[in-house]
C-alpha cells in the first residue's frame, strides 16, 4: 500500500486589523505542505459555540489518548471561564461546556488562549492559559490545572511568572525538552518599556509543568502573537506561526532545531486564509481529511454511473455553477466509446467566462476564459473503452489537469478568478457557448462517466493522487 502523504488542519477565527469586522467562531483550512493553507466551506464558520455569549477565539485543538480531538477556547473578552467541546470526527462537537478555571481568584480580568499537552507520567493534561489578575487587564500571568477526564479539574496554580506580562504560550515537546512559545506584551501595559516590541519569545523546560527559562530575546516580528508550532512528519523541521494581530496577516518562520529560526518566509512562499486569526494546527490522517474535506468544500457530487447527459444548472445570474469563483476543482472517472470530434465532459459557464472539460480528435483538454480571454490546458491522448480519471484544478490564477493522479499541464491565466455566469451548465454536452468559444451542437460525450465531484478548494497533487488510488484499491 502507498504510503499517506501528510495532512495538516489548521482551525482559526476572523478578524480584519486591529480586531475589525470580528468573526469569532470556528474555521477551518488545510494544507498538504504547511505552508499553503487552502480554506474550508469557502472561509465560513464550521462550527459555532452555544455557551456563553457564543463567542471562540483563538481555538486550540489535539488528539487526546482517548480517540477524540479536543477543542479549548477563549470564551468571551473577560471573565473565568473557559470552552470545551470535544469530537470524533472535527465535524461534530459534543460536551460542550464552559469550565470556570479561575473560580477561586478574585478581580479576575480575563482568561485568554487556553492549550494544553499531555503528561505521560501522569497520565493526564496539563491545560494552561493566561489571567490577569488584579485591578486591570496589566498582570498577565499563566496558570494550569490538570485533568484526565475533561470532567474533573485539579486546583489551578500559577505555571509560568518570568517577570514580565505573558499571553499566548504554546508548548512543542521534543527530544526530552518542552519548548513554550509565549508572547512578552508588557509594552502594550507599560509605556516605560517602550519601544520594545510586542512579540513573542522562547523559554525551555525539562519538565512539562516547569519550571520554565527564557532563553530568547524577540524571536518574531513586532506586533505578532499567538505563536504556534507545526512538526513536519518524517524530517527534523517546524514550522512557527504567528498572528499579525495589528494588521490582520499571519508570519511564518522554519527551524531544524525548535531554536534557531530563520527570517520569515516571504508572501510568495505561504499562503494562509484571508482575516485568519490566533489558529491551531496540527497534523491529521488522509481519511479525516477528506472526510473534511467532502463535508464542508464539496460543492456537488454524482456517485452513480452516466451513460447520458446531465443539465446541472438552468440560466440563472448566481447560483449553483454560476458564481464568481478563485479556486474549484473538478474530478471525474471516464470511459469513452470514441475519441473522434468534439465530445464535452464538464460545461460551466460560456465564452465571457467559465471551465470545460473535453475530448477533441483523441485529445482530453481543459479551458478556463475569463473576460474573453482563454487558456488551455492539455491532458494528451486518450484511447477508446479505458477507464481514466481525469481532475482539473483552478487555484487562484493557476490551470492544472490531472491525468490518472499524476499532473499533465500547468499554465498561467489571465486573471486569478473566473467571474460571474449565467450560462447553463452540467456533464456530458455542451449547453452554450463552451469556454473554448464554440457553439456547435451539443457534443454529447459518448461513453460512461462516474464518481464526479466538484470542490470549492484546489485540490493540492496529494489530494488528486489519493483521489484515483481510492479508486485502485
Amino acid at each position: 500500500m502507498a504510503k499517506e502523504s501528510p495532512a495538516y488542519l489548521i482551525a482559526y477565527f476572523r478578524s480584519g486589523p486591529m480586531q475589525t469586522n470580528k468573526n469569532e467562531k470556528l474555521h477551518y483550512a488545510y494544507s498538504r505542505d504547511g505552508l499553503h493553507w487552502y480554506e474550508l466551506n469557502q472561509n465560513n464558520p464550521v462550527w459555532s459555540p452555544s455557551i456563553g455569549e457564543g463567542i471562540l477565539r483563538d481555538p486550540f485543538i489535539k488528539k487526546g489518548k482517548d480517540g477524540f480531538w479536543h477543542l479549548v477556547f477563549t470564551i468571551r473578552p473577560k471573565g473565568k471561564l473557559l470552552g470545551y467541546a470535544k469530537s470524533k470526527d472535527l465535524i461534530t462537537w459534543e460536551d460542550e461546556k464552559a469550565i470556570e478555571v479561575m473560580a477561586d481568584y478574585d478581580q479576575v480580568q480575563n482568561s485568554w488562549a487556553p492549550e494544553f499537552n499531555y503528561d505521560p507520567e501522569k497520565e493526564d493534561y496539563i491545560l494552561y492559559w493566561a489571567s490577569s489578575v488584579g485591578e486591570d487587564m496589566s498582570h498577565n500571568k499563566h496558570y494550569y490545572c490538570r485533568t484526565s477526564d475533561w470532567n474533573t479539574f485539579s486546583e489551578t496554580k500559577l505555571f509560568f511568572d518570568p517577570g514580565f506580562q505573558t499571553i499566548d504560550a504554546s508548548i512543542e515537546q521534543w527530544n526530552g525538552t518542552n519548548y513554550m512559545f509565549v508572547k512578552d506584551e508588557s509594552a502594550v501595559y507599560d509605556p516605560k518599556k517602550r519601544p520594545q516590541p510586542i512579540a513573542n519569545k522562547l523559554a525551555v523546560s525539562s519538565n512539562l509543568s516547569g519550571p520554565y527559562e527564557v532563553i530568547s530575546d524577540f524571536i518574531t516580528p513586532e506586533y505578532t502573537e499567538g505563536p504556534e508550532i507545526l512538526k513536519i512528519p518524517d524530517k527534523q523541521k517546524w514550522y512557527l506561526i504567528y498572528d499579525y494581530w495589528k494588521y490582520g496577516r499571519f508570519g511564518i518562520k522554519e527551524s531544524t532545531n525548535l531554536v534557531d529560526w530563520s527570517d520569515e518566509l516571504a508572501s510568495e512562499q505561504c499562503r494562509f486564509p484571508h482575516q485568519i486569526r490566533h489558529a491551531t494546527v496540527f497534523s491529521l490522517e488522509e481519511d479525516e481529511l477528506f472526510q473534511l474535506m467532502n463535508h464542508f468544500s464539496l460543492e456537488a457530487y454524482y456517485p452513480t454511473t452516466f451513460h447520458s447527459y446531465v443539465a446541472l444548472a438552468a440560466h440563472s445570474s448566481s447560483g449553483f455553477m454560476h458564481n464568481e469563483f478563485y479556486m474549484r476543482s473538478i474530478s471525474m472517472w471516464f470511459k469513452a466509446n470514441r475519441t473522434d470530434g468534439i465530445q464535452v465532459l464538464y460545461d460551466e459557464g460560456g465564452n465571457d467566462s467559465g471551465l470545460c472539460i473535453r475530448i477533441k480528435d483523441e485529445e482530453l483538454a481543459v479551458a478556463i476564459r475569463n473576460e474573453e480571454k482563454q487558456v488551455t490546458v492539455s491532458a494528451g491522448s486518450i484511447e477508446t473503452n479505458k477507464w481514466y480519471h481525469v481532475t482539473a484544478v483552478f487555484n487562484e490564477g493557476i490551470l492544472k489537469v490531472y491525468l490518472d493522479g499524476k499532473l499533465a499541464e500547468t499554465k498561467s491565466s489571465y486573471s486569478p478568478f473566473v467571474e460571474q455566469h449565467s450560462n447553463p451548465g452540467g456533464l456530458g454536452a455542451r449547453f452554450g457557448v463552451d469556454a473554448f468559444g464554440e457553439s456547435a451542437g451539443k457534443a454529447v460525450f459518448n461513453g460512461i462517466f462516474r464518481d464526479c465531484r466538484i470542490y470549492t478548494v484546489p485540490l493540492q497533487d496529494e489530494d488528486v493522487d489519493c483521489l484515483f488510488r481510492a479508486e485502485q484499491r
